[in-house]
């Protein structure tokens, strides 16, 4: 069973700072600082934003996303990094082939 939530590192320079993503239904990933997310969770700005549209899944086996950057504390680099991630992490999203963003 796929969790709601996921935890994944961003490296910068020398340091890291982690991200929490959580799912919402009906097709939605939220993605924040996880120290913003620890002090409130209701009041944890999104920094980047995955909307999942599947109407396609069934009959063509094509899943499409759109991933936005709402925040600009987050490179593109660094957002497109952390969409890869979350693809390869869910199961319902994880391709069959090759990942086209």
């Amino acid at each position: 069973m796929f969790s709601p939530f996921f935890i994944q590192p961003v490296f910068r320079g020398e340091g890291h700072f982690m991200i929490v993503s959580q799912f919402q239904t009906p097709n939605y990933f939220l993605l924040a600082l996880l120290e913003d997310y620890k002090m409130d969770p209701a009041a944890a700005q999104p920094i980047l934003t995955v909307s999942v549209f599947d109407d396609l899944a069934e009959t063509k086996d094509v899943v499409l996303l759109r991933c936005d950057i709402i925040n600009r504390g987050i490179e593109d680099d660094e957002g497109y990094k952390l969409c890869q991630n979350l693809i390869k992490e869910d199961p319902d999203l994880s391709p069959r082939s090759p990942i086209v963003i």
